[in-house]
């Protein structure tokens, strides 16, 4: 009799499976995805694809989610501009074929607005044609939009005045995108702190910038390129960052303090600048601080081919130390700066050098303008590596 039942039960095994019905390759990779994504908390909401239920508009599968809701796009075009009002996770199938564009944007219109907290884009092209900006948060309303994720796009010949533009969005991480071919600026932070800018690539991204920071607090720029930008990174009245291991290649400006920026560190950055030399730029500068900036610390920096490699001009209690400064018309100036408040120590200043190098400056006294010097007094014999920088 047992044997009987243990028959039974094989063959119902066996009819069982030969009729459970296969899944198909969208549903494959949606799975697959949600397993990568397993920290998503609500449920899953799918745009395009084959799948029963599925949304055909990324919109109306935002309007139907809750916070901590997932919203999965397929690959394909959409051509819409889009409002995320709740903590969402928006992510593309793949960023080189999820695409969303939208030709009739009026000039007022942003192609991704952000209206809430805890909201993160993932995995997509972003096409905007308006003049507002990609993806902007809710710049007008007093609301802060704080803990934003964005990762993994690509903003392609972006005509807007933005890229990524968030205001009041402290602890915002914007990591791994590409911005190409763009003449917006290409991220830009006001009133913000605790933020993340790491591993950008910016190509060609026209007369606005690269990465401007207004306001900016106690947050990490680290590990991006920015190549053939007129202001490679600006910090405007902003504190306590950290400025290191970023790629600046043919910039007319590659480093920009200005206007009160206190307590920064710009540490291991690569700046390079040859094809801009031979042009004869009338800009082109390394590092340049003006206006009353106070305490910036500049240390193993690789700064060649720029027309002064770095510039201090109305800033103060500076320490220099431990650059490699190669083929620049001229590797520092300072102007107007405190009597000995730049403190230049152990940089390698174009070839070995026994005495000590003296750097150029002028200061004003009672409107007269005579030149003043300052000294490295134990300039380095040998150029400094610079980790991931070969």
């Amino acid at each position: 009799m047992m044997l009987k039942w243990l028959a039974i039960g094989i063959i119902l095994l066996f009819f069982g499976v030969t009729i459970a019905p296969p899944l198909n390759l969208y549903t494959v990779k949606a799975l697959d995805t949600e397993k990568s994504h397993s920290l998503s908390r609500g449920n899953w909401l799918y745009v395009g694809g084959s799948g029963p239920g599925n949304y055909t508009r990324i919109q109306d599968a935002i309007d139907n989610a809750y916070d901590w809701d997932t919203v999965f796009v397929y690959s394909g075009l959409y051509e819409e501009h889009i409002i995320i009002r709740n903590a969402i996770h928006l992510i593309g199938e793949s960023k080189n074929t999820t695409i969303i564009r939208d030709t009739n944007m009026s000039d007022e219109e942003i192609l991704i607005y952000l209206k809430h907290s805890n909201i993160m884009i993932s995995g997509f092209t972003l096409w905007c044609e308006g003049d507002m900006g990609t993806i902007i948060s809710n710049v007008n309303s007093g609301v802060s939009i704080t803990n934003t994720m964005i990762s993994n796009n690509t903003f392609k010949e972006v005509s807007a005045d933005f890229g990524i533009y968030l205001r009041d969005c402290d602890y915002s991480t914007i990591t791994h995108n590409t911005f190409y071919l763009n003449h917006a600026k290409s991220i830009y932070l006001e009133s913000a702190e605790y933020c993340f800018i790491t591993n950008n690539h910016m190509i060609g991204v026209g007369s606005n910038g690269g990465i401007d920071l207004y306001l900016v607090l106690r947050s990490n720029i680290s590990n991006n390129s920015i190549i053939s930008s007129a202001q490679g990174l600006t910090l405007t009245s902003s504190h306590s960052n950290t400025i290191s291991n970023n790629y600046f290649f043919n910039n007319t400006q590659a480093i920009n303090l200005k206007s009160n920026s206190q307590n920064n560190s710009i540490l291991l950055n690569y700046i390079d600048n040859p094809l801009w030399a031979i042009r004869h730029s009338p800009v082109l500068n390394g590092i340049y601080l003006i206006n009353n900036n106070f305490d910036t610390f500049i240390e193993k920096n690789f700064i060649s081919h720029c027309k002064i490699g770095i510039i201090i001009e109305f800033s103060h209690n500076t320490v220099i130390s431990r650059n490699t400064f190669m083929n620049n018309t001229a590797h520092a100036r300072f102007y107007n700066t405190n009597f000995f408040s730049n403190h230049w120590s152990e940089n390698y200043w174009g070839r070995p050098r026994i005495l000590p190098k003296p750097i150029l400056g002028i200061k004003e006294i009672d409107f007269i303008y005579p030149g003043f010097i300052e000294f490295d007094w134990h300039p380095a014999q040998e150029p400094y590596d610079i980790p991931g920088m070969d």
